[in-house]
C-alpha cells in the first residue's frame, strides 16, 4: 500500500511538473512589469483595539527569472492603520474656528524584496520582507521603533487584460507584520494590484 502511494505521488509530481513547464514555455512572456495597487482590510493583533481598520497603496517591480514561473518583486508604498471610529476632517466655528481632525492614523512606508511563483496556471504565492519606517508626526508616534522588519506572504489569482497579454490584475489575500516588542502592526486584507509589461 505504502509503495502504492508514493508511486501514485511520483507520477502525480511528474505530470504536475510537465505541465508547468509546458504551460510557461507556451504562456510566460518574461516580461518585466511595473504595478500599482490598494489593499483594504483590517487589523490582527493587540493593535487592532485602538487601530482596527487598515490598507495600503503600494507600488511594485516584477522581475521574471527567464522562461520559468519565478519572479523577483520589489515594492513600496504606504501603509496606514484607522483608529476606531474612524477618521474625518472638520472646520470649527466662533471662537475655535479652524480645521479640527476626528480620530488618528498610524503610518508607515515599507520598502520590501521577495518572490512571487506561479503554482499552477495563473495562480500565485508570493512573500515579501524589508524594513518599515515610522512617518507620522514624529519617529516615537503610535510605535516604540522608528524602524522595524516587516513581512507579507500572499495567495492569489492573475486576471489578463490588455491586448498585447503583457499586463494583468493580481488579487490576492495577503497578510502583513511590523513585529514589535510588545505587539507592532499586522493586517489581513485584500489586495488589487495593476501590473503594466514594459
Amino acid at each position: 500500500m505504502k509503495k502504492l502511494l508514493l508511486l501514485s505521488v511520483i507520477i502525480f509530481g511528474a505530470f504536475y511538473s510537465a505541465s508547468a513547464q509546458y504551460y510557461y514555455s507556451k504562456n510566460n512572456t518574461s516580461t518585466v512589469k511595473i504595478g500599482f495597487g490598494i489593499s483594504s482590510g483590517f487589523a490582527t493583533g493587540p493593535v487592532s483595539g485602538a487601530f482596527p481598520e487598515a490598507g495600503a497603496i503600494t507600488a511594485n517591480l516584477e522581475l521574471p527569472l527567464g522562461k520559468s514561473p519565478v519572479s523577483v518583486l520589489f515594492q513600496t508604498g504606504y501603509t496606514f492603520y484607522v483608529s476606531g471610529g474612524g477618521y474625518d476632517v472638520g472646520f470649527g466655528y466662533g471662537y475655535y474656528a479652524g480645521t479640527e481632525y476626528y480620530g488618528r492614523i498610524a503610518s508607515f512606508i515599507p520598502v520590501e524584496a521577495g518572490l512571487k511563483v506561479y503554482v499552477a496556471p495563473r495562480v500565485f504565492i508570493a512573500g515579501l520582507a524589508g524594513v518599515s519606517f515610522n512617518v507620522n508626526s514624529y519617529s516615537s508616534a503610535y510605535t516604540g521603533n522608528a524602524n522595524a522588519f516587516v513581512y507579507s506572504p500572499m495567495l492569489g489569482y492573475s486576471f489578463p487584460f490588455g491586448y498585447r497579454g503583457k499586463s494583468d490584475l493580481d488579487l490576492s489575500l495577503m497578510y502583513e507584520n511590523r513585529p514589535e516588542t510588545g505587539g507592532g502592526y499586522s493586517q489581513v486584507g485584500l489586495r488589487a494590484v495593476w501590473n503594466f509589461g514594459l
